[in-house]
């Protein structure tokens, strides 16, 4: 019987995290662009082997992600790490929040897809998607957006911002970061053809934020609740899984939320209306809330969806779920406007969705095709 040590196995690729060592830069309308080639745009395959492939795409990843968080900082959007009060060295999740959230009279509150990093919607969208990609596929642009909208008719400076992190809750020890699970499936190996490292439930967790529902639940009893106003008024985002686990924790603690909740948009929502078991969130959900779905619609065409419980939206996105915040933001901040200036008054308006009659449609949802 042989075997190989592991000396002789193929090495574990590493790429440097630096836009010009990987032959890149930022042009001036904000694209990522190859050095050598102004015209091209970053490429994923430059080998055959995908570890090859997917180390280099988080090398890229990386750059991005700094990229980003700096262009939030200098928005005044700064890392504010959970649980409260921890070290940089120590296991923690990083959010984003407004320096001055405290003050804020009415506050958005993004929970993001579980899959995607923080502050970043589509990174199919920052890496090729033509002039402005960088922000459009980030939460640059949504905070830039944000900026320009009054917190309600009676005060004009801007609401306050906090992202949510549902897509890096694992904890790396060797780094001290967190990351997510894409992340976690490209750190450093013995050799290039070892797998990943298992994922230890106590030691590559950070405590209160296990888990997506941990996390939402975290941001609520002990960021929005400890930090912001008593009586500031929250608009909700929440996206794909992270709308699901944000609308689970609200149906179960309505009572709690519900003089602070003001108005909610999902993006690509994967929740269905018999999860909604508290009769006064569905009706706040009618009344108060707006889904934004792919469609090859124009841009906030209604959809005759009842799936969701709330007035369903073309997002402008016709294909990835990923690229509906991107696609959306501006009608979600100015659904939230809405709501703002009329205050209690607003009300979504009265939508019936007339569909086929069952005894006429052979194809009608709860008859068979085959029946006589």
């Amino acid at each position: 019987m042989f075997r190989r040590l592991s000396s002789s196995l193929p090495k574990d690729p590493k790429y440097p995290a630096n836009l010009k060592e990987l032959g890149y830069f930022v042009t001036d309308t904000d694209e990522i662009k190859s050095i050598a080639n102004p015209e091209e745009e970053f490429v994923y395959f430059i080998d055959k082997n995908e570890r090859y492939n997917e180390t280099h795409k988080e090398a890229m990843n990386i750059c991005i992600r700094e990229l980003v968080l700096q262009r939030m900082a200098d928005l005044d959007i700064n890392i504010l790490r959970l649980p409260l009060g921890t070290p940089s060295s120590k296991p923690h999740i990083p959010i984003l929040a407004s320096k001055d959230l405290s003050k804020k009279k009415r506050v958005i509150l993004v929970f993001n897809e579980a899959m995607q990093d923080l502050g970043i919607w589509a990174y199919r969208m920052v890496n090729r998607s033509g002039p402005g990609s960088i922000n459009r596929g980030s939460a640059v642009a949504f905070a830039k957006n944000l900026q320009s909208y009054a917190t309600s008719s009676t005060e004009k400076e801007s609401p306050g911002l906090v992202l949510a992190n549902l897509g890096q809750l694992l904890w790396w020890r060797g780094g001290k970061q967190a990351v997510s699970f894409v992340t976690w499936n490209v750190l450093p190996r013995k050799t290039a053809v070892h797998g990943p490292m298992r994922i230890d439930g106590v030691k590559n967790r950070v405590p209160g934020n296990e888990s997506l529902d941990q996390h939402v639940q975290y941001m609520f009893d002990e960021v929005m609740a400890k930090i912001t106003d008593k009586d500031v008024k929250i608009d909700i985002v929440g996206l794909s899984d992270g709308g699901s686990a944000v609308i689970k924790f609200l149906n179960d603690n309505w009572a709690v939320w519900s003089s602070r909740i003001a108005a909610i948009a999902l993006g690509t929502p994967l929740y269905h209306t018999s999860e909604i078991t508290n009769p006064s969130f569905a009706e706040f959900l009618k009344a108060r809330a707006r889904g934004y779905v792919c469609s090859p619609l124009e841009p906030n065409t209604l959809i005759p969806d009842e799936n969701f419980g709330c007035p369903t939206f073309a997002s402008g996105e016709e294909f990835y779920t990923e690229c509906v915040m991107p696609a959306a933001n501006k009608l979600m901040l100015d659904f939230f406007n809405d709501v703002a200036m009329q205050g209690e008054d607003f009300r979504n308006p009265i939508i019936e969705i007339y569909g086929p009659d069952p005894e006429e449609d052979e194809f009608a949802v709860g008859k068979s095709a085959n029946a006589a």
